[in-house]
């Protein structure tokens, strides 16, 4: 891809202002009438509608993530809390209303203005994100891992949580050893 080839879409703060009141009043005109199955159900209508109408893929890319932040809500295994349940609906409401600033049925833009939500949405949301996408590489790793020692029980978030902890206790003590000549990693002179 040549410099030619990119176009870069820079929102400043009046913008970012701008398209979070966009986004807070089509939440609000759907109002809470619509169910978390509703709002998610919206949600895959909206990625198959986009698949079959030949969207950009700068803008499929994007409405792609969709897939990500539905799975956060409804992966067993990671079971997430209500209040981040809440948070995450919430922003995947925004997709089920059905004005939109640029109709969908305009060809090639029709969802460019959804993919431009779903990015603000996902940086909103990066911290779930990141923590979602850690616990999938953590429950794929140990579900081989406990699938090589005859263990078939479920890699829970529970379990992804005491790892966690476990990594953080390590660093703490790492980073306190009463040895400051001690190296914390090994060199290529090892």
């Amino acid at each position: 891809m040549t410099a030619e080839d990119r176009i870069v879409i820079e929102f400043d703060a009046h913008d970012l202002k701008q398209l979070e009141e966009i986004f807070h009043a089509a939440r609000a005109e759907i109002g809470q009438e619509l169910q978390q199955g509703d709002i998610i159900a919206a949600c895959r209508d909206l990625l198959v509608k986009a698949r079959n109408s030949g969207a950009p893929n700068f803008v499929m890319t994007r409405l792609e993530r969709l897939e990500e932040l539905v799975a956060m809500v409804e992966d067993p295994d990671w079971q997430l809390p209500k209040e981040d349940v809440s948070r995450v609906i919430n922003a995947l409401a925004y997709f089920a209303n059905t004005r939109d600033l640029i109709p969908d049925d305009v060809p090639g833009l029709g969802y460019l203005d959804d993919a431009v939500m779903v990015d603000l949405v996902v940086r909103e949301l990066s911290s779930e994100v990141k923590a979602f996408r850690d616990f999938c590489s953590f429950r794929e790793a140990e579900s081989q891992r406990r699938a090589a020692a005859g263990d078939d029980r479920p890699v829970t978030r529970m379990d992804w949580l005491d790892r966690q902890r476990k990594k953080a206790s390590e660093a703490r003590r790492d980073s306190h050893s009463w040895l400051p000549w001690k190296r914390k990693s090994k060199s290529f002179l090892d």
